[in-house]
Parts: C-alpha cells; structure tokens; sequence
C-alpha cells in the first residue's frame, strides 16, 4: 500500500510539472482537443474539468515516458485517444500523430474539401470524357471560394557552387519554382509559388519546410562556402476567389515592397534567417513561439534542432 502511494505521488508530481512546463500560471485551460482543464483537478474523474498525462506516441508503439512524449488533457479525451495511432478522434474532432524531427506531435486533421463538399479527383484518367468532365466541373465549382497562395523567396548572396540552388529546386518540387535575375554581382533570386493552400495544415507544411530550408542553408551550405549570405521569406496571400488569383498574380512586382506585392526588401542587409508574414503567423503555431514584430514580417529564425547538429557534425569532419 506504502508503495503504490508513493507512485501516485510521484505521478502527480511529474503531472503537475509538465502542466506548470505547459502552461505556466494558468488554472485553468483547454486541452489539445477543446476541453476544459483545471490544474486543481487532476485525475479527477468527477470533475467537469479533470485532467490526466498521457502520451503522445502509445507506449504500446514503444512511446517513451518523457517530456517531449507527454501532454496534459482532459480524462475524456484521453480515454477517447487510448492507444490509437496514427489516427484518432477526440471531442468530435480528428486528429492525427506525426513526427516531427525526433519526436511526435498531435496535429488536427483538417478536411481538404471544399465548402461545398466537392473535392478533386485523385486520379483523372483525360482519354475519358466523363474523367475530364467531372474534373473540369470540380473546378469549376470552386471559383467564388476564398483561395490562398504561398509564396516562398529564397535570396542568396556570394554563390560559389550552384548546388545550392539546384537542391532549393529539387526541394521545392511541390511549388513552382522560378528563377529571377539578382541586383548584385554572384546574387540569385528563388522563388517558389503554391496556388493551392487549402487549410492550415497546407500552411504548415510549408513553414516546416522553409525551416528545414533554413537549416540547411544555415548549417551547412554557408559554413561550407556554398554561398555567403541567404534570406528566407514566406508570405501567405488570401485572394477573394480564383479569378482574383491570377490577376493579382500576374500583376506583381517582384522588386516592389508595398503591402500587395510580394515584397522582397532588397535595401536591406541579409539577416540569414527566415522571416514570415501576418498571415503565416496568425495560421501557424508560429504565433506561440514568437511575438508578432511591427514591420510586415516577423522574424522566425527556426531549426530542426537534431538535423542542425548532424549538419554541424558533416561540416567538420570535412
């Protein structure tokens, strides 16, 4: 008896830690899938509002009990998520475990249809009329809906080796790539478009990877000469339905900095970092990480931790 209470202890211990880790002061909360926590009722399974640990990854999917494994939530909710993976369904929500980098995290499955209901096929067979038709009447059902597009500029100083631009290229093999012409003597200018931002989920995607752009650039292809400076800008466009799409865009101004351009501020110094725009930062976790800046970017100079360090190491052993 002495025994299993010393390990409730030692669990409301750990629990009350990681809420203190989470969510400093607070009393009380809402859990990862909308419910109402409060931090005095811990496994209180008579309370409105009680809250236990779980694990992100499963222990039964070798989930390790560790911090970066560990999230507060409601009783409820963590009875409804159990064991399942990847896949599970909490307060009338979906939701999906992925890992990112070396650890895992729970993210909201966000429906990518439309509206309407209507989604496009994924496979559309053109040597069939009615494969073609229905296609063409998918899209045309999605005209008057609100569309957004990202923009990703990359802008490299001091080009050495154009493997650098070519991996931007590759990696970008998603978006449509373009290259402009520099203002500067060895400068290159990358720009990478994705028309077809239909949820915040889309919206992440691509904030991940422009971090993981900014880790390679910043932990490997400048401190091995590939280039000496580089800026990373994603700016997130919301257009009043796709017509507005393609007239906009064909009126943009690369070298403008005005609010409905693009905007690449190239009066200004390279920072080697990655920036972002309102529309990013409202859409993304980024808004939890950094506070918003005055300017029209906000500074997010991010890293994929454990592949910065592997990088780190790649460069010195050369």
């Amino acid at each position: 008896m002495e025994k299993t209470k010393k390990f409730m202890d030692l669990n409301r211990e750990t629990a009350m830690r990681l809420w203190c880790k989470a969510y400093g002061k607070l009393t009380k909360t809402k859990d990862f899938a909308g419910r109402e926590i409060a931090k005095g009722a811990y496994n209180d399974r008579n309370s409105k509002c009680g809250w236990n640990v779980d694990h992100i990854l499963p222990q039964s999917k070798e989930g390790k009990t560790a911090d970066h494994n560990l999230i507060c939530c409601h009783i409820l909710t963590n009875d409804e998520k159990a064991d399942k993976f990847p896949c599970f369904s909490a307060n009338g929500k979906r939701f999906e475990i992925v890992k990112v980098e070396n650890h895992y995290e729970i993210k909201q499955k966000t429906k990518t249809k439309r509206k309407n209901g209507d989604s496009l096929p994924k496979t559309i067979n053109y040597y069939d009329s009615a494969s073609g038709i229905r296609h063409i009447r998918a899209l045309d059902r999605r005209q008057n809906e609100p569309w957004f597009v990202g923009t990703v500029f990359i802008r490299a100083h001091g080009i050495k080796n154009t493997a650098a631009l070519d991996f931007v290229e590759d990696f970008f093999e998603e978006e449509n790539v373009s290259f402009l012409p520099g203002c500067r003597n060895n400068e290159a200018l990358v720009v990478a478009k994705n028309y077809n931002m239909y949820s915040k989920d889309d919206i992440s995607k691509l904030l991940d990877k422009c971090v993981l752009l900014n880790t390679y650039f910043g932990h490997y292809f400048m401190p091995c000469n590939y280039l000496n400076e580089y800026d990373i800008y994603f700016r997130l466009d919301r257009y009043q339905n796709k017509t507005m799409v393609y007239f906009e865009s064909s009126k943009t101004d690369i070298h403008s900095i005005s609010a409905n351009s693009i905007i690449l501020p190239l009066n200004n110094k390279y920072t080697n970092a990655l920036h972002i725009n309102d529309l990013v930062y409202e859409n993304t976790e980024a808004q939890d990480k950094v506070k918003k800046q005055s300017s029209l970017y906000t500074k997010y100079d991010f890293v994929f931790t454990k592949l910065s360090k592997n990088l780190d190491k790649e460069v010195k052993g050369k």
